[in-house]
């Protein structure tokens, strides 16, 4: 039964230092978009990723370490795993003090997370709207006025591409 539960903390622990590396990145990330870091915004972007498929890969243990305590510590056997708060209930201290620590920091970290993503789609929105007028202006700055060059004849249209812009 405590190996199970050890199993829980340890996929709660490993879970909470991924959501705060997460965390930093967002942040990381935020600061990249002010200052217009478009390489480093990139680079943060595949971290981003990295962490998010470690969460993921994480989370899978930790359901599955929560599956195995809950049916070790409850009789009848539940089909689901109990939550974090039940578990706790059901086991002694210190291992009931550690379940309502890790999971109360991981709600905690949880919401930040949250909140810098929205922060980071709300940045993200407004770099694309300004990306988006700048590429209206070079599509524009391609039209001829129909001005004559010194030899007499019509000047031919400068045309800007998008290719030239991004180079």
């Amino acid at each position: 039964m405590a190996q199970a539960l050890e199993k829980l903390i340890d996929a709660m622990e490993q879970e909470l230092q991924w959501q705060r590396d997460l965390a930093a990145v967002l942040e990381h990330k935020l600061d990249a978009m002010r200052h217009h870091d478009i390489s480093r915004l990139e680079a943060l972007t595949q971290a981003e990723q990295r962490l998010l498929d470690g969460i993921y890969l994480n989370a899978g243990k930790r359901n599955a370490a929560a599956l195995q305590a809950t049916q070790q510590l409850f009789s009848p056997p539940r089909p689901k795993a109990a939550s974090a708060r039940e578990l706790a209930a059901a086991a002694k201290e210190p291992t009931r003090g550690k379940l309502i620590t890790l999971a109360a920091m991981l709600r905690d970290i949880a919401q930040k997370v949250q909140s810098l993503n929205r922060i980071n789609a709300l940045a993200t929105q407004k770099m694309q709207g300004y990306f988006q007028q700048i590429f209206s202006i070079i599509a524009l700055s391609g039209r001829d006025i129909g001005l004559y060059g010194r030899s007499g004849k019509r000047s031919l249209p400068q045309q800007n591409r998008l290719v030239d812009a991004i180079a």
